[in-house]
């Protein structure tokens, strides 16, 4: 199979192996279009690499035609990180991506410096659950469409939230309805991922969780995390991808945990 695709950005577009290495992992339905306002200000102090997932974008891989376990998955992306030669970074996801660098956590230590949830899921609830067991009946007899634009409403309801919205509704209108039930299935697997997680890693220094303070369908979910994890920063007035949200509030926390391992106070 072909590696998945990448892109590199830093001062000069290479990766130079003398400033920090950040991956960077979107979530279900996006793209690195998720990450373009972390790109235009972290590019200049780091080297960043952009991992696009299997179905997404033009990636040459589709979730459907793989195994459908976050072991595969996640060693498609690890076959990118050797690729390139990189032994250690910081890895960064959002949304679903935040389940990706869980796993990367839990099982390949030695190859993170720092971890970055932005915009969370903690356990896999019954509302969750009944959520995804929601959209994939809808599947049969709704158009992708619509279902993509539900979602983003239950989700992403805010006025602040538009940006986030419009970037997830126009990538995720790009996945063939096949692939997203493929995904769907995928997220229905993360209770082992979270539930050891929780036992072994909540209180590690080295994982930062960034919130939007608005974020009121994930926020629930976080309830155990919420008992023992370090660092833990609310964002006000920014929802689910409040990468996008509250990118400068956002950026400067990222910017103060890679360089120095602490939270910024003044968040």
């Amino acid at each position: 199979m072909p590696l998945l695709r990448y892109m590199i950005y830093s001062d000069t577009n290479e990766l130079s192996f003398k400033k920090p290495i950040m991956i960077f992992l979107h979530g279900l339905g996006g793209g690195y279009a998720n990450w373009y306002r972390q790109v235009h200000t972290l590019r200049e102090k780091y080297d960043l690499v952009l991992i696009e997932l299997p179905s997404h974008g033009n990636s040459p891989l589709m979730m459907s035609e793989m195994e459908i376990s976050y072991k595969a998955l996640i060693g498609k992306i690890m076959e990118v990180v050797d690729h390139l030669g990189i032994k250690k970074a910081t890895y960064a996801g959002v949304s679903l991506g935040t389940m990706l660098v869980k796993y990367i956590v839990l099982n390949f230590p030695e190859r993170v410096d720092k971890y970055i949830l932005a915009g969370p899921i903690g356990d896999f609830t019954f509302v969750l659950r009944s959520a995804i067991n929601f959209i994939r009946h809808l599947m049969p007899i709704a158009p992708l469409k619509s279902i993509l634009g539900l979602v983003a409403g239950v989700v992403m309801p805010y006025k602040v939230s538009k940006y986030g919205r419009d970037i997830f509704l126009a990538c995720a209108r790009r996945l063939p309805k096949k692939e997203f039930i493929a995904w769907c299935k995928l997220l229905t697997k993360f209770k082992d991922i979270q539930d050891t997680y929780q036992k072994t890693m909540l209180d590690e220094p080295n994982g930062l969780y960034i919130v939007g303070a608005l974020d009121h369908f994930f926020i629930p979910m976080l309830k155990r995390d919420r008992k023992r994890v370090k660092n833990m920063v609310f964002v006000e007035n920014a929802g689910h991808i409040c990468i996008a949200d509250q990118s400068e509030t956002v950026n400067e926390l990222i910017i103060n945990f890679q360089d120095t391992g602490k939270v910024l106070k003044t968040a």
